[in-house]
């Protein structure tokens, strides 16, 4: 990397990791909130954005650990299992030895998936080389089948989330005829729903608002760090070593798996820990040390696999990389397209910003948990109003017009019936975002194939067996969804 690049890193991390820190908010809020500077890498070097937002998503997911541990609060979705038994280990005055353990756990499963991961992905493009129209298709239409049958309880109010999130990136300009398309008469809509204003409205203003409800006031804390207990946490990551790998295998599949996110991917970790770990002196739920390792073997291992189908194919692994596929989009990289795949230095520049950022943050975090610790007593009030005004100026910058206010008030208040209701938010987002993709494949597919020579495919036909088989499964036999909303 460049002494730029450099510098960047270093200011992802520290960006990362305190946003990472502030409850509710964790790497999805946090890449909301770079909008606001994007045209700092936009017109200047939009290979020091990639670093940046990688280095930003990696320490992030470590700092999400602290909120959970010590606050009771989740610092994002992909860390709420870790309250279960973090909280009463803080309670008890061990929150180091929690932090410790969680922290040490979450970067060396990011280290391992990370290079099975980034450093692999230009020969995992070869991929796209091999699939075709038909193929790309199908794994558009499975992604969504996973996020609605696989990982949302309320599948009807998924199906519905998502139709409206097509619907909406569809308003506009139809590319057929160059005629406005479901704009109502309004001339701002002629250019599309512009996707800051929908992302702010839909995934953060909410969470914001309902963080500033209820977690208005610090929770009281006994927990006092010590040395001792960050060195207990370390060795207990290593003697539950199988337990965080089995974790962040857990985590890798449900990363890889396009729009299924964190939050599954997490509870999901922990149920194996339970699990396999019977007649516990401490039982889970009360500060057992093995709940805290098993969980977050997941958290960084999700975020480094979820990459894969965001880069190769432009699918959303998580509502994070929904929100990072925006913003390299603002950067001229168009993820999911063959020629993406010749740009060594995106590839160069995504690795380093996620492995640089996992192994400088991991002492990091260790050395200043005391002081880390302390920033999470501070009243949610404190961190609100300046996420608040950040995203808001973000938001407002297409046109600085009233229009742009309204379009993110409306969004507001469509997030918030929606969370209300358990409508999927980041299925409607992930819709919005693939609806240039499915109207494109759609038409290419029903215009250019019979589907005699469809069936004829085999990758064709794999993938639509996939898609049958997540939907019987995830209607009949899943009983453990978890709310994505």
């Amino acid at each position: 990397m460049s002494p730029d690049h450099i510098l960047w890193l270093i200011a992802g991390i520290v960006y990362g990791l305190v946003v990472g820190i502030i409850p509710v908010a964790g790497a999805t809020t946090g890449l909301i909130t770079v909008f606001s500077f994007i045209g700092i890498f936009q017109y200047g070097d939009p290979y020091a954005g990639v670093v940046f937002t990688t280095a930003l998503v990696a320490s992030s997911a470590i700092g999400d650990s602290f909120a959970s541990v010590v606050m009771n609060i989740p610092g994002a979705n992909g860390s709420a299992a870790t309250m279960i038994d973090g909280f009463p280990l803080a309670r008890r005055g061990r929150g180091a030895h929690a932090l410790s353990a969680a922290i040490t756990t979450s970067t060396v499963n990011g280290l391992l998936w990370g290079i099975l991961v980034f450093y692999m992905l230009p020969y995992y493009g070869s991929l796209m080389m091999i699939l075709g129209i038909p193929e790309i298709f199908g794994l558009m239409i499975l992604a969504l089948t996973c996020i609605v049958f696989l990982n949302n309880q309320y599948w009807v109010r998924g199906i519905l989330a998502i139709a409206l999130g097509v619907f909406l990136g569809l308003v506009g300009t139809d590319p057929d005829t160059n005629a406005a398309r479901w704009t109502g008469g309004w001339f701002y809509l002629e250019d599309g729903i512009q996707i800051m204003a929908l992302l702010s409205g839909l995934l953060a203003f909410p969470e914001l608002l309902e963080g500033l409800r209820n977690h208005g006031n610090p929770t009281p804390q006994t927990s006092k760090t010590q040395w001792g207990q960050v060195w207990d946490g370390i060795q207990d990551s290593w003697r539950y070593r199988w337990l965080g790998f089995r974790g962040g295998v857990v985590g890798a599949v449900v990363g890889a798996l396009p729009g299924l996110g964190g939050n599954i991917a997490d509870w999901l970790a922990y149920a194996q820990t339970t699990a396999t770990c019977k007649n516990e002196k401490i039982p889970f739920g009360q500060g057992n040390i093995k709940g805290v390792i098993g969980c977050e073997g997941a958290n960084n291992a999700h975020k480094a696999t979820a990459y894969l189908p965001t880069v190769l194919f432009g699918i959303p692994g998580a509502p994070f990389a929904a929100v990072a596929l925006g913003l390299f989009s603002y950067l001229g990289f168009e993820l999911g397209s063959i020629s993406l795949l010749d740009d060594k230095q995106f590839f160069e520049s995504l690795t380093a910003g996620y492995m640089w950022a996992l192994i400088l943050t991991f002492p990091l975090a260790l050395l200043t948990i005391r002081w880390l610790t302390m920033m999470t007593q501070l009243p949610f009030k404190y961190f609100f109003w300046p996420i608040l005004a950040t995203i808001t100026w973000a938001s407002v910058q297409y046109t600085g017009g009233w229009e742009d206010y309204a379009v993110l008030v409306i969004f507001t208040a469509l997030g918030l019936f929606l969370r209300k209701y358990k409508f999927s938010r980041p299925a409607l987002v992930i819709g919005f975002i693939l609806s240039d993709k499915i109207e494109a494949l759609y038409k290419q597919v029903s215009v250019l194939y019979t589907p005699e020579q469809l069936i004829s495919r085999p990758g064709f036909v794999i993938i639509l067996v996939l898609t049958v088989i997540a939907l019987v499964y995830g209607l009949f036999f899943h009983k453990n969804k978890v709310e994505f909303t």
